[in-house]
C-alpha cells in the first residue's frame, strides 16, 4: 500500500502503536515522507506512553516533524455533535466511541484528511460524518497481543 506523493492522512494512535512492532512498512515510509499528520490529541495519547523524560522529549521531537493540526474549539463542538448523533442510536452505541477518537476525527474532517486507523470507532464516526477513513490493515489481521505502545 502506498500513498500519492501529495496525500496527507491523519493517523490515529491505534496505527502508531502497532507500527512500532508490526509490519506496517507503508506507514513508516509515509511518516518519513511527511504524509502522516498528527493533532494534539494523537500526540497526547502517544506521549502518555513515554517511558521517561528522555523518551518523552525524543518522541515529542519525532512527532514535531509530522504535519501538525491544532485542535480548535470548533473541533470540540463537532466531536460533541457527532457523539450526540451516535447516542441517538441508543445503548450500547454511545459508549462504543471514545471521546479522543471523536476529537481526532473532527480535526481530520475540518482539514479534509482521511483518518487512517485500526479502530472500529472510526467506522461508527464515519457512519455519522461520512468523512473518509480507512483501516491501516485489514480488520482483524493484526494480532492485538503483539501490540505495544511506542
Amino acid at each position: 500500500m502506498s500513498l500519492a506523493v501529495d496525500t496527507i492522512e491523519m493517523a490515529d494512535t491505534s496505527v502508531w502503536a502497532r507500527s512500532a512492532k508490526l509490519p506496517l512498512a507503508w506507514f513508516l515510509r509515509a511518516v518519513e515522507n511527511g504524509q502522516i499528520a498528527v493533532c494534539d490529541m494523537v500526540a497526547m495519547e502517544i506521549l502518555y506512553s513515554a517511558r521517561d523524560a528522555e523518551d518523552y522529549v525524543q518522541t515529542e521531537g519525532d512527532l514535531g516533524a509530522c504535519p501538525w493540526y491544532d485542535v480548535e474549539p470548533a473541533d470540540w463542538a463537532e466531536a460533541r455533535r457527532v457523539w450526540r448523533e451516535v447516542i441517538k442510536r441508543g445503548p450500547p452505541h454511545h459508549r462504543q466511541v471514545k471521546h479522543q477518537d471523536l476529537l481526532i476525527a473532527a480535526v481530520a474532517a475540518r482539514h479534509s484528511l482521511t483518518v487512517v486507523h485500526y479502530d472500529s470507532d472510526y467506522d461508527i464516526i464515519a457512519s455519522v460524518t461520512m468523512q473518509p477513513t480507512r483501516w491501516a490493515a485489514p480488520r482483524g489481521s493484526l494480532d492485538p497481543t503483539q501490540v505495544r505502545a511506542r
